[in-house]
């Protein structure tokens, strides 16, 4: 008997994990990961395979099917589409179903009864799916009419409280897991404003552009031009190997300066320059030289500080 389970490293899925385990299940964990989860490294379990579906995903959150959530989550969608990769994997290692640690009523926008049934018949995994944290509440699956499962091992967990998976946590002895939802970064009202106002003003996008939704502080100067100015050391050496040939690379030499990067139109690049001496240890000179480099060539310009009121203008 072998089961294909959908594996975050949450609480939720390595509970379920661990449940079908102990029923003497050959548990295959599946990751399938997009480019809008903040965690950098896939969950430490064995025998995991991970999917990368960022690219379909991004057509997914411009254009959710079943809309979006509080933010630019498209909770419904995504549910469907990594049960779809479930089956795939399942029919290839043929698995009898699919396990997820999903818990009735626990989020507002995709697990309600209705909802979870839902995202199972546009999966085309229909009573293939089994929940075994809140089984007992839902409909009767196949595998537990053909006898691999019994139903009475399944629980009856409901609700948005995480006592009852904590107290489970603890029977099982698990210690190791990651914090709810992944980091899905499409929950959060700063990220979504920036994904929002690229939607808008760029009509293709690719998997750089959500890198970069990721990094510094980003400016709107027009529909074709946006700044992205780092925040630390680790985020300027990402905005450095980010850079493209049709970039601007910027900065503030011989002192403490962010690194930035203008994509767009050359005629801001003194805006931008003002931004970035903003931002350095010379925001306060009246005057600061600052560089920028395309490809190899560099050039310099003097520009004032950008005052906190104009920063206030173009911030996303």
């Amino acid at each position: 008997m072998k089961a294909v389970v959908l594996y975050s490293g949450g609480l939720d899925s390595t509970i379920a994990l661990k449940i079908v385990q102990e029923w003497g299940v050959e548990v295959y964990p599946l990751y399938v990961f997009n480019k809008f989860l903040s965690v950098k490294m896939p969950p430490q379990v064995p025998d995991l395979k991970v999917v990368d579906v960022s690219k379909e995903f991004i057509d997914i959150v411009r254009n959710p099917h079943h809309g979006y959530g509080k933010n630019l989550n498209p909770c419904i969608d995504c549910r469907i589409l990594m049960l779809k990769r479930a089956k795939e994997y399942m029919k290839k290692i043929d698995a009898d179903f699919i396990v997820t640690g999903e818990v009735l009523d626990q989020r507002p926008k995709s697990q309600h009864l209705d909802q979870l049934m839902l995202i199972d018949k546009e999966a085309d995994v229909q009573e293939l799916v089994v929940r075994p944290l809140s089984g007992a509440l839902l409909p009767v699956t196949i595998p537990e009419r053909q006898g691999l499962i019994d139903r009475n091992l399944l629980l009856a967990i409901k609700g948005r409280s995480r006592r009852p998976m904590m107290s489970l946590a603890g029977q099982l002895k698990i210690t190791d897991f990651t914090s709810p939802s992944g980091g899905c970064l499409l929950t959060d009202p700063g990220f979504c404003r920036r994904l929002a106002d690229l939607m808008r003003y760029q009509e293709k996008i690719g998997i750089r552009d959500i890198e970069l939704l990721k990094l510094g502080r980003h400016f709107r100067l027009d529909k074709e031009t946006k700044l992205i100015v780092g925040r630390n050391e680790a985020e300027n050496e990402t905005i450095e190997k980010l850079i493209t040939g049709s970039d601007y690379f910027v900065y503030v030499p011989d002192t403490g300066s962010p690194n930035a990067m203008l994509l767009g139109n050359k005629k801001h690049i003194k805006l931008a320059a003002s931004i970035v001496a903003r931002y350095s240890d010379k925001k306060d000179d009246e005057n600061v030289e600052v560089y920028y480099r395309q490809k190899k060539a560099v050039k310099k310009i003097r520009v004032h500080p950008s005052t906190n009121e104009e920063l206030a203008g173009w911030r996303l």
